[in-house]
């Protein structure tokens, strides 16, 4: 009986993933572009340039031939500051199968842009299972994290935010498995772990000073063999820049130059754009406090957030707890309770240090919360801390009752993501309203525009010209139009000569509020594509 229940339960785990996975292979053609996937394109070949260079220059021409520009002398707007991890890979795929079409590699990237995810999915249900020895809290927390609309539309097409994410919950999985451990295996893996992460993104530096802190306080703990406890540590520290120099094609050359190059471009990265938040126009380099809760709060299933707060409640008392008690006993013996709470510990800093990063130093924020997506794995193991106490507290004799009942509340929201596919990204609860387009963004990445351009061509038999209302690219949606019906869109700055309009209510220039577009003169409405009957996205014919 026992041998057939581990084989019953590791069949519902595989057949969980693989229809997840089946379902984003079949599902992944739907989106969009969003903006910056070009940007992003030209770093993964700024890489592979880096890397030819001191390998095989012979081979350069052929790669800008598939770039299709030279890219030797970027300028700061794609400063080739990451690309280990996605775009170059990406840019290696293209240059080997000679993709020269770009919505066949565009597609190609939103493909392993999904996989990124699936894969982090799977690591994330390690940590839940680790964390609670339940392989159905697992795969529970897991639909939750797909059911996130919001991550679960990005995940096909947005590199930079979701790559970062999935990167960051793999390094949780390996940061708790290395302060648990204490070895140099989980140390080399970690290492490995955190260079690629931190190559992505700067912030990626949270988690291993996180862990070196924590680490720390291990070592203090200690009564004995402090020395051998501590080696791991060493060897941790001494991989993670060794590995981020191996990693980051751009400082092999002249490694000191361009490392204070990157700095220069971050210190110099302003921002000349407006992002609409609360019903008015803000700059993103001096956003409000509140700016990145608000947007939580917004645009997370309320199930998930209720959960959340019972979670972040329980994890505060018990340290605040734990605090007191070292101040009274001068000791680190109390601080955590086993390796279960050190998890709950360190998924809570995890979320709340970033967080709180942002609100104090006002770092730039704009369309919407994306640059702190990565923190949303840690707010959903909060969330199963709340999960986990009220299962014990009030369904202890019905844990299927409870389990059912929490599946049951995460249905809406798969129904909801299911009838407005593909535009999960503008997913607003209940908190926001229902004129959300009131208070805040919606398609701010463009991704509905694709959507547009298809309208129009299986709508039309002739050539036709299109203006774009909005500020963002026409011209890079375009570029996911089937080759055989890309000259059929004429792309035009001119709104007089236009047939058609397109406005997906994104205004960078801080002009037009959401509300306050009105159809053009000579042009009727043609065509809307809502969310919860808000128009995201309007297209506009020409009068005959």
């Amino acid at each position: 009986m026992p041998v057939l229940s581990i084989l019953n339960k590791k069949i519902f785990i595989f057949t969980f993933f693989l229809i997840f996975f089946i379902l984003g292979v079949y599902i992944f053609p739907n989106y969009g572009i969003s903006i910056d996937e070009d940007n992003t394109r030209d770093i993964g070949f700024l890489s592979l340039e880096a890397i030819l260079k001191v390998f095989a220059p012979e081979y350069l021409p052929s790669v800008f031939e598939i770039a299709g520009k030279k890219l030797e002398h970027p300028d700061l707007s794609i400063v080739p500051s990451s690309g280990i991890v996605f775009d170059l890979p990406m840019a290696f795929l293209e240059y080997i199968f000679e993709i020269k079409d770009s919505r066949d590699y565009y597609l190609l990237r939103h493909f392993f842009n999904f996989l990124f995810f699936f894969i982090s999915s799977y690591f994330f249900y390690l940590i839940l299972q680790k964390r609670y020895d339940s392989w159905l809290i697992g795969i529970l927390g897991t639909a939750m994290l797909i059911a996130s609309p919001r991550i679960f539309a990005n995940s096909f097409y947005n590199n930079k935010d979701i790559i970062f994410m999935s990167l960051f919950i793999i390094n949780l999985y390996y940061s708790i498995n290395f302060l648990e451990k204490q070895n140099y295996l989980s140390a080399l893996i970690l290492a490995v772990i955190s260079a690629l992460m931190i190559n992505v993104r700067i912030l990626g530096l949270i988690l291993p000073i996180l862990v070196l802190f924590i680490y720390t306080i291990i070592i203090l703990r200690e009564e004995k063999n402090q020395i051998k406890t501590l080696k791991p540590l060493i060897v941790f520290i001494f991989l993670i820049p060794l590995f981020l120099y191996l990693f980051w094609p751009f400082m092999w050359v002249n490694p000191i130059e361009n490392f204070l190059y990157f700095f220069k471009y971050l210190n110099n990265h302003l921002l000349t754009i407006y992002t609409f938040y609360l019903g008015q126009y803000i700059f993103p380099t001096n956003p409000p406090w509140h700016y990145h809760i608000v947007w939580i709060l917004v645009s997370t299933p309320i199930l998930y957030i209720f959960l959340f707060f019972v979670g972040f409640v329980l994890i505060l008392l018990r340290s605040s707890k734990r605090l007191l008690k070292i101040e009274k006993n001068n000791s680190y013996t109390d601080l955590w309770r086993g390796n279960k709470e050190l998890y709950d510990l360190f998924f809570f800093l995890s979320f709340s240090i970033p967080l709180l990063i942002a609100i104090n130093f006002k770092s730039i924020s704009y369309d919407s919360w994306r640059h702190l997506f990565f923190i949303y794995p840690s707010f959903l193991l909060i969330s199963f801390l709340g999960v986990h106490f009220i299962k014990i507290s009030f369904f202890k004799k019905k844990i299927k009752f409870f389990y059912t009942s929490i599946l049951l509340l995460i249905l809406p929201t798969v129904f909801w993501m299911f009838k407005n596919h593909p535009n999960e990204n503008v997913y607003f609860n209940l908190i926001a309203g229902k004129n959300f387009n009131e208070k805040f963004e919606m398609d701010f990445s463009g991704v509905s525009n694709t959507q547009a351009l298809k309208y129009i061509i299986q709508n039309e038999n002739k050539k036709v010209k299109v203006f774009n209302l909005g500020t963002t690219d026409l011209k890079l949606s375009k570029k996911m139009i089937k080759k055989e019906n890309r000259d059929k869109i004429t792309v035009t700055p001119d709104i007089n000569s236009a047939d058609y309009i397109i406005n997906n209510y994104r205004d960078w220039r801080g002009e037009t509020l959401p509300t306050n577009f009105i159809t053009p003169e000579g042009f009727n409405v043609l065509y809307e594509i809502k969310v919860d009957n808000i128009s995201i996205n309007t297209i506009y014919k020409k009068n005959k």
